[in-house]
């Protein structure tokens, strides 16, 4: 019997190192493939002013499609008559908002006493950085100052900038162009035109339409929402100022 253990043993270790040796077939690696620089896509791509607005829609779609219906003493969300309202603390519509947030920002989103901070800024930079536009061309940020300077800084001269600040007073804004205003009274009171922009709050919008005598302009954080407003031009297509959004600074992409 001790005979036969010692030989099964012996077996099966001789067994398991002719096992060990043998080396498992490698796998054929499949070829990388890049695209050659001189292919030409069979298919339309869109430019980075309709990725923009595409990307617009889809938010604004997701929230609902909500428009901003003015009157004289207040503002009030419009939703499709398909859909529920939409609010920025329910769950889908807060995975949105920290998507736009934590996509140009690593601050906290979330205030000292546990309110959301405004993160239209964080809309607007987020649909310009998923677009594919650098950040050289446009900064990443939560504060619409920043790239509103930094349009200013661009200037008109420079040919290669992709953003260049406009007076709203005689420029009439495109699709893909950004118009931005200043809030608050006390601010809208120190920065009433184009040459005494500075420092502080401002809130701008994505124009995705211009018809005549009216353009559509979504944004975020818009009442709490992705919101479209609807922005009534003048003669010579300039926006029209008003109470809520005293239009004072159209961002030009060019």
């Amino acid at each position: 019997m001790l005979r036969m253990l010692r030989g099964a043993w012996l077996a099966a270790l001789i067994l398991g190192a002719g096992c060990a040796a043998v080396a498992p077939p490698e796998r054929a690696r499949a070829p990388r493939l890049t695209p050659a620089d001189d292919v030409t896509p069979n298919f339309v791509v869109p430019d980075t002013r309709a990725r923009m607005v595409f990307l617009a829609r889809q938010e604004w779609a997701l929230f609902g499609r909500p428009v901003v219906r003015a009157d004289a003493t207040e503002s009030t969300l419009v939703f499709a008559p398909d859909l529920e309202a939409t609010h920025e603390v329910q769950g889908p519509m807060l995975t949105r908002v920290l998507t736009y947030w934590y996509a140009v920002s690593d601050q906290p989103i979330v205030g000292y006493q546990g309110e959301l901070r405004p993160w239209s800024a964080a809309f607007i930079a987020w649909l310009v950085r998923s677009a594919g536009v650098p950040e050289d061309e446009f900064p990443s940020t939560v504060l619409h100052w920043h790239y509103i300077e930094h349009a200013l800084n661009s200037g008109g001269g420079n040919d290669a900038a992709r953003f260049v600040a406009r007076d709203a007073r005689v420029y009439a804004p495109k699709v893909g162009d950004l118009i931005c205003a200043p809030r608050g009274d006390a601010f809208v009171a120190e920065v009433s035109d184009f040459e005494r922009l500075r420092h502080g709050a401002y809130h701008c919008d994505l124009v995705v339409a211009v018809r005549t005598g009216e353009l559509d302009a979504i944004g975020g954080n818009v009442l709490d929402a992705v919101s479209m407003t609807r922005v009534a031009l003048d003669a010579a297509g300039r926006p029209v100022r008003t109470a809520m959004r005293p239009w004072v600074v159209v961002l030009e992409q060019r």
